[in-house]
């Protein structure tokens, strides 16, 4: 799950950004997420980008989000149509409670990491310690994790906190670290701390911190040529981004949410974004017709079994009816040359 950081929105951008509705003669309309904390990634890419939104035949209206959970619920009630960069827990709960959405693409791993006080030489000195998490986000699940391969679940107290509220906290000495996401995380290193494990490092030890691309499936069903080529428009952004001219695209991206040019660009560029050429493997959504093995499905099976040891989930979804909310007909559609 993204991060939210009030402070980078600049208000008249922002409710710019909000009201911005884009195409003409348009065959459809279309609610789109936009997460309210300026980071330029994919959507603000293709807010910016004309060649994209052309790729759309909607108008397209930009919908600012600070909650996975709370977006993935105003989808049910047709609120958001599509909604971008949303974790593993919200996506797993909302599966869970009924909610016919559609994963379509996988965007990127959280641009988050475990930091520590520099008094603490590494994980062996957190036992006893008090940390800081973003409880019900993505990273909280990787941040578990991490405990558990490191011997010290139970070991730590955990607190849950707001991303700017760890901030403080953490520079007063309150915490001795926790796991926080960019540009929270930066402001955490700047006051001394040291990042241990990111949240990618984490992934590779089976508790991968995943945002996806989720679609309304009524909508979809009613709507196809939308979905796909919004999916189209999301591999061209991924391609621009990682362009000879990824500094301007990320310039402008930045100005469409309100963040300030230098360090949108800086963030931008640090994300782990998803590689399109993963997207229909074992790494991404999953190979056609083994998607259970993907890394999506197993993330959100795991995450499921997580929350109902935390009493957050009661029953959690089964694999089979997790890999049911997969599609990956867009994907398939994009990588193979469809778009227009």
């Amino acid at each position: 799950m993204r991060p939210v950081n009030a402070s980078w929105i600049a208000a008249g951008a922002a409710t710019a950004f909000m009201g911005l509705v884009t195409g003409s003669a348009a065959a459809a309309e279309v609610n789109v997420s936009t997460w309210a904390h300026g980071a330029p990634l994919q959507e603000a890419v293709i807010a910016s980008q004309p060649d994209l939104l052309r790729m759309i035949p909607a108008e397209i209206k930009w919908l600012p989000i600070t909650s996975g959970p709370a977006a993935l619920a105003g989808m049910k009630g047709g609120a958001y149509n599509i909604v971008n960069g949303v974790g593993n827990p919200p996506v797993t709960t909302a599966i869970a409670k009924g909610i016919d959405l559609k994963v379509v693409w996988a965007e990127f791993f959280d641009n988050a990491g475990v930091v520590l006080d520099p008094a603490l030489a590494g994980p062996e000195q957190m036992a006893g310690k008090t940390f800081g998490t973003l409880q019900g986000a993505s990273e909280d699940f990787a941040f578990h994790g991490w405990l558990k391969s490191k011997g010290l679940e139970g070991k730590v107290k955990i607190v849950a906190l707001e991303r700017q509220a760890m901030v403080a906290a953490f520079k007063t000495k309150a915490i001795a670290g926790g796991v926080n996401s960019e540009p929270a995380l930066s402001q955490m290193v700047a006051d001394g701390g040291k990042v241990v494990a990111t949240v990618k490092d984490i992934s590779k030890l089976g508790y991968p911190a995943l945002d996806v691309v989720a679609v309304d499936a009524d909508y979809a069903a009613k709507n196809p040529a939308v979905v796909q080529g919004y999916v189209c428009a999301l591999k061209a952004a991924w391609d621009l981004m990682t362009g000879p001219s990824k500094d301007e695209v990320f310039r402008k991206a930045s100005a469409a949410v309100g963040a300030d040019p230098a360090v949108g660009t800086k963030v931008g560029e640090s994300w782990p974004i998803w590689n399109p050429k993963d997207e229909l493997t074992q790494q991404g959504l999953g190979e056609p017709g083994h998607l259970a093995d993907g890394a999506v499905a197993q993330a959100y099976f795991r995450t499921g079994q997580w929350l109902k040891e935390q009493g957050r989930l009661d029953a959690p979804p089964s694999m089979d009816t997790i890999v049911a909310h997969i599609d990956i007909r867009y994907a398939q559609k994009a990588l193979s040359g469809g778009c227009k």
